[in-house]
């Protein structure tokens, strides 16, 4: 049975689209490389913030201000190298945030366009440097109607460099069987919702390595001959 959909309440406060939480498979079970039944899974890098300088930031002016940039740095665990399309991993997202006032805060970051992923999109990470606030993490995406839509990637409370996954549930539509050409998502930005007991000061959050498990059966196997929509 399908577990329900829930809308974020947050979302009141921050007047953004829907919140998604539901989980309908487990990471375990998505096995990268494997053709079965119509589906090859494959673990592909969305962006390795190589060109964070690009990215913009914002927040309200009321609420604080925002300064992102590219910061020379990379988890230990990400390689030097991709092995999947040879980048060099060097840089990082750095964001830095100071408050102007206590109270419900959120400030969004995002790459100058949105970011399309091939194929059907199972699952999203990333790697984040918290400092152990109570804030909460969003993913923005776009499904193929391009409706803006909002995933909770959970608490910042950590220290150091983590890794989180968001599981894409099944109501972010993600193609119609009758379009071969286009289908998935497109990676709109982060955004990120404080904890009103410690929106005050400076804080500082970094990222890396955004990376999407996505079935990529119908883009290897598409007949060389078949037509191409859009025109």
């Amino acid at each position: 049975m399908k577990k329900p959909i829930y809308i974020c309440a947050i979302s009141l406060i921050l007047s953004l689209p829907l919140c998604l939480f539901a989980q309908e498979e487990n990471l375990e079970d998505l096995q990268l490389g494997i053709e079965t039944a119509g589906k090859l899974l494959a673990d592909i890098p969305v962006t390795h913030f190589e060109d964070a300088d690009t990215w913009k930031s914002s927040m309200s002016v009321d609420q604080g201000i925002i300064v992102s940039m590219k910061r020379r740095g990379r988890p230990l665990e990400v390689p030097e190298i991709d092995p999947y399309d040879g980048t060099e991993n060097e840089n990082v997202l750095g964001v830095k945030v100071a408050y102007t006032q206590r109270g419900y805060k959120y400030f969004r970051m995002g790459p100058p366009r949105p970011i399309k992923i091939p194929g059907i999109t199972k699952a999203l990470s990333t790697w984040v440097c918290g400092r152990s606030f109570q804030h909460r993490l969003y993913a923005h995406v776009l499904d193929y109607e391009g409706n803006e839509m909002i995933l909770d990637m959970g608490l910042l409370d950590f220290v150091g460099w983590k890794k989180v996954n968001i599981i894409i549930p099944s109501s972010v539509k993600q193609h119609n069987y009758h379009d071969t050409d286009w289908r998935g998502i497109s990676f709109t930005g982060f955004s990120i919702a404080t904890d009103p007991s410690e929106s005050y000061g400076v804080y500082y959050v970094y990222f890396d390595e955004l990376r999407a498990i996505t079935d990529i059966y119908s883009e290897e196997f598409r007949d060389e001959d078949d037509m191409e929509d859009g025109w």
